[in-house]
């Protein structure tokens, strides 16, 4: 075992809180925005964390919930496969 002897930078920095987008532009979350949704579902179909769309825990479950009323409607697809063939929805093909 071999120890190289470099001891890790203390960088002291100050993280900013998570901001949710929903709150900060007073906007809804609604199920009839497919393009909006569609940023909030990875390339695999599947809901994305709160970590990653940086929504609070409030606006996160009315996130879930809008993109299954989507889904159940057809606005959005339930399967990745769907999303590969399109390149995603809500875009424009001069986009993709």
């Amino acid at each position: 075992m071999a120890f190289t002897g470099r001891v890790r930078g203390t960088r002291s920095y100050i993280t900013r809180p998570a901001v949710c987008p929903f709150c900060k532009g007073h906007t809804k979350v609604d199920y009839k925005d497919a393009s909006m949704l569609s940023r909030c579902i990875s390339s695999q179909g599947k809901i994305v964390s709160r970590r990653r769309s940086r929504a609070c825990a409030k606006h996160q479950r009315s996130l879930a919930q809008a993109i299954k009323r989507a889904r159940y409607l057809a606005m959005l697809p339930y399967a990745p496969s769907h999303i590969w063939k399109t390149g995603g929805v809500g875009l424009s093909r001069s986009t993709v």
